[in-house]
């Protein structure tokens, strides 16, 4: 389902074959926070061509005499991306699994389902930091040092995570989700 999202939404940008898309994720710093696979990435392509959410548009000859499909997103490529992204900011778990690959296109996003989403996550955090706390002040003579440390951490990156949700949250609600100034110099970047 991901690699489905970030193919759809580097195809919002304009059409591109498979070895540019992997390269546009790569300048995302995508590779941070999870893996895109070249290989993979084709298949996907490929999958994707079939169920109609993307068309070849072009052929290229390559310098070893082979050829490339360059390909665009379709309407109902379009319809699937935004279901997508909006299931992903709505996803539980882990924040950086789930919403890191999201916010890459949140300026595609309907911002009151966003809003929504992001409410729950904030509230999904709070819950979950006062369960560390129940379970630290439970447990906390027990603990032996590393254990004790270990939920310091978990309490704190909790902390941390409410914070940058309650940020984005912010700018969401107040309307400040903008798109890069100039989208053709991402194209220019190696």
């Amino acid at each position: 389902m991901k690699g489905e999202l970030y193919i759809l939404g580097v195809l919002h940008r304009g059409n591109f074959h498979p070895y540019e898309i992997k390269r546009r994720l790569n300048q995302a710093l995508i590779e941070c926070f999870t893996d895109v696979d070249v290989g993979t990435l084709y298949y996907a392509v490929r999958q994707l061509a079939q169920r109609g959410l993307l068309a070849a548009v072009a052929h290229q000859r390559v310098a070893r005499g082979g050829m490339r499909t360059v390909y665009r997103i379709t309407s109902r490529g379009r319809e699937r991306f935004r279901e997508l992204l909006h299931a992903q900011f709505a996803a539980e778990g882990d924040l950086r699994e789930i919403l890191y690959g999201p916010m890459l296109f949140l300026h595609f996003a309907d911002l009151k389902l966003v809003a929504e989403a992001l409410r729950t996550q904030i509230d999904r955090q709070n819950a979950r930091l006062a369960e560390l706390r129940r379970l630290r002040r439970q447990w906390q003579a027990m603990l032996p040092t590393g254990s004790r440390h270990l939920m310091q951490h978990m309490e704190e990156q909790c902390r941390l995570d409410l914070r940058w949700l309650r940020a984005v949250l912010a700018d969401v609600e107040a309307g400040k989700i903008r798109d890069t100034p100039d989208p053709a110099r991402l194209a220019d970047k190696t």
